[in-house]
């Protein structure tokens, strides 16, 4: 679980009293959970499989944004800003998500003070790391914005050392052709930093990933 998501900064009794204020729903892959421009204010969490966030075009291509795991919170922003959802989110995998309305959660929010600061830290976080990726794509080469991304994304997915996702979402993520994509991908692979399977890859070593990403770019990450 990524210790930056909204649950694994909580106890169990906080988990416990948040998720009996809602409902655990469960999504088949590819099931839609919420749709852009919804008004319907509450917060989800993963508890279990991975949901992709993006926004579809009405020619139906969808452009991935993020991919959340467990402990992943979605949705904060509709819990205290009155404006409709800025993105798709469906189930990349079959997913538990617990829903929980906009009044049951800030009826429990106003008892435990606690609950603010780690909703800001998830959202800093997220914050953090768009900012990371617009200056990557801005700044460094394709191979190098390409593993931060895949660092990035596995992270929020909640599988460190690996990540499932179509070579066509990573495509449409990093602002790249399936074809530059692919090239990138097979070079990374080439230099040990990642073995490649079907509909997955995983790092070889992550922190070796790392260090690799920082030693070949000319300016601080």
């Amino acid at each position: 679980m990524n210790p930056f998501s909204f649950f694994s900064q909580l106890t169990q009794q906080q988990i416990e009293e948040i998720t009996s204020a809602g409902s655990l729903r469960r999504y088949t892959a590819g099931q839609l959970i919420h749709s852009r421009g919804e008004l319907k204010p509450g917060l989800s969490v993963v508890k279990t499989g991975i949901v992709m966030v993006g926004v579809g075009g009405i020619d139906g291509h969808y452009l991935p944004a993020a991919m959340l795991g467990p402990g992943e919170s979605f949705g904060e922003f509709t819990l205290f800003v009155d404006l409709p959802r800025t993105h798709d989110i469906y189930a990349a995998i079959d997913s538990e998500v617990y829903q929980i309305p906009k009044s049951s959660f800030m009826t429990y929010y106003e008892k435990d003070s606690s609950l603010a600061t780690k909703l800001l830290k998830t959202s800093l976080y997220r914050n953090h790391q768009l900012l990371e990726m617009l200056d990557a794509l801005r700044r460094l080469p394709l191979a190098q914005r390409t593993m931060k991304l895949l660092l990035f994304l596995s992270q929020t997915a909640g599988t460190p050392d690996a990540l499932a996702c179509r070579q066509a979402d990573i495509a449409a993520l990093v602002g790249v052709s399936r074809v530059s994509l692919g090239k990138v991908l097979s070079e990374l692979s080439g230099l040990g930093l990642i073995a490649l399977g079907y509909g997955k890859l995983e790092f070889t070593d992550r922190r070796h990933c790392i260090l690799w990403l920082e030693q070949s770019t000319d300016t601080p990450l």
